[in-house]
Parts: C-alpha cells; structure tokens; sequence
C-alpha cells in the first residue's frame, strides 16, 4: 500500500497548507502547493484534453472507488464538493470580485469532471488506476 492521500480535517498540517479555499485550489493551484483539497476526476481522459490525465505527475494515476469516498464521508473523516456546490460556496462570499468566478470555477471543475475531497483518504482505499 502507499501513503494516504490529503490532510486529516481539521489537523495542524490542514490548517497550515498554503490553499484554504476552493476557489484557489481549481484555478490557482501550482506545483509544489499544499491544499486542504484533493482533486479527483470521474474520468481518466475526456476529449479534448481534460481528466485526470491532464493533471497527472509521472503518468501516475490512482482511484478511489465512489463507494468508498461515500463511506468516508458518511464517517465524517472527508467532505466531497462538486461542481455546483464549490460554485454556491464562491457564489456567497461577499467580495465581488471573488463571488463572480463561481461560474468560472464551475466551468473548469465541469471541464474535467472534477470533485474536491477535503479531508484524508487512507491508504487502503487507494488502488493504481489501470
């Protein structure tokens, strides 16, 4: 097995990573950033360039089966977003210039069938995508 995946919620590491919102974690995020988010694709490869693959390190790609992600939510150890509701969280934030690239965000996560996962995935969920 590997290491666990993400940050446990609410732990030192989670309140110390350098991305707290979703808004910076889908359209800023770079390399070598920490974030309480973890982003996972529904799909590996979408035409035209999006899914998991467009963000892969080393051509590495893991998956966690959605029963499991809903497992661990229903425990309480993560938070899954979709599109839709990282959109209605940005969409309520009372800074203008911040509430107005809900759509963009949404649009980006929809592009690649993304979902965040905030919280801690342990290893035992996570397999080689094949």
């Amino acid at each position: 097995m590997g290491n666990p995946v993400g940050f446990e919620l609410g732990s030192e590491d989670a309140q110390q990573a350098d991305i707290q919102n979703p808004l910076e974690h889908v359209l800023d995020k770079e390399s070598g950033d920490t974030s309480i988010y973890v982003s996972f694709s529904t799909a590996i490869k979408i035409p035209g360039g999006g899914g998991s693959i467009k963000f892969t390190k080393k051509n590495k790609i893991f998956k966690v089966s959605s029963e499991a992600l809903k497992q661990l939510e229903a425990e309480g150890k993560i938070r899954i977003y979709t599109a839709e509701q990282v959109a209605e969280v940005i969409r309520q934030n009372p800074h203008k210039k911040i509430s107005k690239q809900a759509n963009n965000v949404k649009d980006a996560m929809e592009k690649n069938r993304e979902i965040l996962i905030e919280g801690q995935i342990s290893s035992e969920f996570i397999v080689p995508a094949t």
